[in-house]
């Protein structure tokens, strides 16, 4: 797998990817505030082109399969793991992990990562432990059956 830097002429893909992974989402916590499969192309373009953001794609047999944005601060050396999305066909195969361990090495000057993740999706909240992240105790309830827990490492 390759992870390649987010070039504007990506944009059609990242939103394609970040609409799949994130629908499964949608539907199972009908969540219209924060999910990120409610963003339009403009507010996705946006946000992978903000000056302290960094996004990326990854790569596999030659398709896009998962993209992320990371959002910097470099005078606090923090790095905010943001709208990671795999298309649900690759998902369970160890891409979003691969992904993210190779970003924390492009990104070794920073030395502490924050992430935010739905609670009740035990398989995202394992795959972020496994990586060696903790849960800071900081959640917010979306609605009834969502609850987002903060995560950092």
């Amino acid at each position: 797998m390759k992870i390649i830097k987010f070039r504007e002429s990506h944009i059609d893909t990242v939103f394609e990817i970040q609409r799949a992974a994130y629908k499964p989402l949608y539907e199972k916590y009908q969540d219209e505030q924060t999910n990120p499969y409610m963003e339009s192309k403009e507010v996705v373009f946006y946000k992978y082109t903000r000056p302290d953001t960094k996004g990326y794609l990854f790569i596999k047999d030659g398709v896009a399969v998962g993209s992320v944005r990371i959002i910097l601060s470099p005078e606090a050396k923090t790095a905010k793991v943001s709208a990671l999305g795999v298309r649900p066909q690759y998902q369970g195969q160890g891409i979003a992990q691969q992904a993210l361990l190779a970003i924390e090495k492009i990104h070794s000057d920073v030395e502490h990562w924050f992430l935010g993740t739905i609670l009740q999706e035990a398989g995202n909240c394992h795959l972020y432990e496994k990586l060696g992240y903790k849960q800071t105790g900081h959640t917010f309830k979306i609605n009834e059956n969502m609850t987002l827990v903060d995560y950092s490492k």
